[in-house]
């Protein structure tokens, strides 16, 4: 099933291509056409927008480029295109294998292709949306009646401006987070292979396989099988610096050997994925400027302590437009403040005592039921499950952590 869904690019539908006279001013421009973006987009149509929409973005084209994976807790308008669910998940940590299983919330894989096919889909049913592709966005200035955008092509005067193009390596926002906040890398490179013999079991995923050397820095493994052929294999660093791709790809190969026996002839490889995302508890920007939001990766969409992403975007963006219209809708209200004392205490974890982490996620997956587990990871649990989670942990070190975490913020703001 997945071999024939993965690596597809998306063609942009023809109804969302420039055509006609350019309008004088757009309501909205969407600097970026990935997950942030075209979802705001969405979500501003099913609210009833129809002022004319733009939106921008360098790429060339729509392709097969990442995935995302998430619990299904709620209901988002992309949950049906998910390439696969598990209804369990493991991790292997200190000589033991911790494995959850949940009726209630299974893990999901949407693929990037799916993603782009159904919400340019969705998009393409409404005749006031204009996609440019391949043009490098060079500045945006806010002038008394609007925002006047600039790009390698044209420029295009906006009423408001949502900038979603992600978080360079070397952008300013990054460079603060770095000095400012406490924060790690969560460097991965994922081979999509199919080996020629059964090789993995489709009813399980591994979300961690601390087995693995941790010579290089933090490191473990993720792996998604499709079927017993078929899988999305990652190997993942939270540290500092990562290592080269280079360096992914032999270590790669070592645990394919070491974990299933396949040897470079026992598969093929039909695509790498790589990424390279920013875990920080510094506060993001959502405005920088009176008409002027910033939203994904770049706005703080990011948990902090586990790099999932989509379901936050989803959410913020879902109550941005709802607010942008009118409706009674809180985007500020999306995450709820409790989950930032401990995202930052897991955070420092990661960065001061990762020989430590292998132990206390085994601990923490076996000592919490999955329902409970789960809904903490996506930041929908009542203060009972934070409660329950808690007290799995060794309490010493978490003490002495958050006791170094609010010196800290005490620092700060002296």
């Amino acid at each position: 099933m997945a071999r024939t869904r993965r690596g597809r690019s998306v063609p942009l539908p023809g109804q969302l291509e420039p055509r006609g006279p350019e309008p004088e001013r757009y309501g909205y421009v969407i600097l970026g056409a990935g997950c942030a973006g075209l979802s705001l987009c969405h979500y501003l149509l099913e609210r009833g927008v129809d002022a004319p929409i733009l939106i921008l973005d360098r790429k060339q084209a729509f392709a097969d480029d990442r995935t995302w994976c998430f619990w299904d807790v709620e209901e988002t308008p992309f949950s049906d295109r998910a390439i696969r669910r598990w209804n369990s998940w493991s991790v292997r940590a200190e000589g033991r294998e911790v494995v959850h299983t949940s009726r209630r919330y299974p893990y999901l894989c949407l693929t990037g292709a799916d993603f782009y096919e159904s919400v340019l889909g969705k998009i393409s049913t409404h005749g006031n949306v204009t996609i440019r592709l391949g043009e490098d966005v060079r500045f945006s200035k806010e002038l008394d009646d609007g925002v006047l955008v600039v790009t390698s092509a044209g420029s295009y005067l906006a009423g408001l401006v949502f900038d979603g193009r992600g978080l360079p390596p070397d952008s300013a926002a990054l460079e603060e987070a770095r000095r400012k906040g406490t924060w790690i890398s969560q460097q991965f490179l994922g081979l999509r292979l199919r080996s020629r013999r059964p090789a993995f079991d489709p009813d399980t995923c591994t979300l961690m396989d601390f087995s693995v050397d941790q010579g290089r820095g933090l490191r473990f493994a993720y792996v998604l099988p499709f079927d017993e052929h078929e899988a999305l294999v990652e190997n993942v660093y939270l540290s500092k610096t990562g290592a080269p791709p280079e360096a992914h790809r032999a270590e790669l190969s070592g645990y394919l050997q070491d974990r299933y026996g396949l040897f470079g002839g026992d598969y093929e490889v039909h695509g790498e994925e790589w990424g390279d995302i920013p875990m920080t508890a510094h506060r993001f920007r959502r405005r920088t400027g009176t008409r002027t939001h910033v939203i994904g990766t770049l706005g703080g969409e990011t948990r902090p302590s586990t790099g999932y992403t989509f379901l936050r975007v989803q959410r913020y963006c879902r109550e941005l437009a709802a607010s942008l219209t009118g409706a009674d809708g809180d985007p500020e209200g999306v995450h709820p403040w409790r989950y930032g004392p401990l995202d930052r205490v897991f955070l420092r974890l990661l960065r001061e005592r990762p020989e430590r982490c292998p132990g206390i996620y085994a601990r923490m997956f076996a000592g919490t039921p999955p329902d409970p587990l789960v809904r903490f990871l996506t930041e929908v649990s009542s203060p009972l499950d934070d409660a329950g989670l808690i007290g799995t942990l060794p309490k010493l070190p978490f003490l002495r952590l958050a006791a170094g975490e609010a010196l800290d913020r005490v620092r700060e703001s002296l």
